[in-house]
């Protein structure tokens, strides 16, 4: 799951361009955004699991009456500034930060007539803050990470292609680079597994003890 919250100043906006930010900031938006399909050797997720995300993002935008930043009111004449608040399952809360600022503000910055606006004031924020496991629930019950691991293998609908240099992650189907350095693998029977982050690491491992004890 993840939700997302953005804040900006009330008549800042009209509702259309609202509209467009806030799909700028869904699952589709991050992942689909011209600077993320340029990226080199960009890690890309599996369909699939990328429609089941979408399926549990929620996306608010929230237009504050009274907002003072740097000492000044913010209102429809001010450059309107940005306040983005991303909850995540806490387990990839670390992980998923750097990827989440730098996804976040890119598209914002991308609706702006001035985009390197939010580079060089503070006129964006972003925080990203984790679900602690088993406080999120869906269905009925409580999904905590390993339930949701699950419903993410079961969404995989696997890469046709393979880009060389490239591997893929056995739990999400994510395409991860194999020379990337820092990157995240795991060796079993010899044979050396890529992940796209450690909570997938630590899944496979976890399927794989079972696997045997099962035996």
């Amino acid at each position: 799951m993840m939700f997302t919250e953005l804040f900006v100043p009330k008549g800042a906006h009209t509702r259309e361009e609202l509209d467009q930010l806030a799909q700028r900031l869904t699952t589709h938006g991050l992942h689909d955004s011209p600077h993320a399909l340029s990226e080199p050797a960009a890690e890309r997720a599996d369909p699939g699991v990328l429609e089941f995300l979408e399926s549990i993002t929620h996306v608010v935008v929230h237009e504050v009456d009274v907002w003072i930043a740097g000492g000044r009111r913010q209102d429809a004449g001010a450059v309107p500034r940005y306040v983005v608040r991303v909850y995540v399952p806490g387990p990839w809360r670390k992980p998923l930060s750097e990827h989440l600022i730098a996804r976040i503000t890119r598209a914002l910055a991308d609706a702006q007539g001035d985009p390197g606006r939010l580079y060089e004031r503070p006129d964006c924020e972003v925080h990203v803050l984790g679900v602690p496991d088993g406080g999120y629930g869906a269905f009925g019950r409580v999904i905590d990470d390993s339930i949701l691991m699950d419903m993410i293998s079961d969404a995989t609908s696997g890469i046709a292609e393979v880009p060389e240099g490239m591997g893929v992650d056995p739990v999400c189907g994510t395409t991860v680079s194999m020379t990337e350095p820092g990157a995240v693998t795991a060796e079993v029977d010899g044979v050396t597994f890529q992940f796209c982050c450690p909570q997938c690491r630590g899944t496979f491992l976890k399927r794989q003890r079972n696997k045997v004890a099962g035996e």
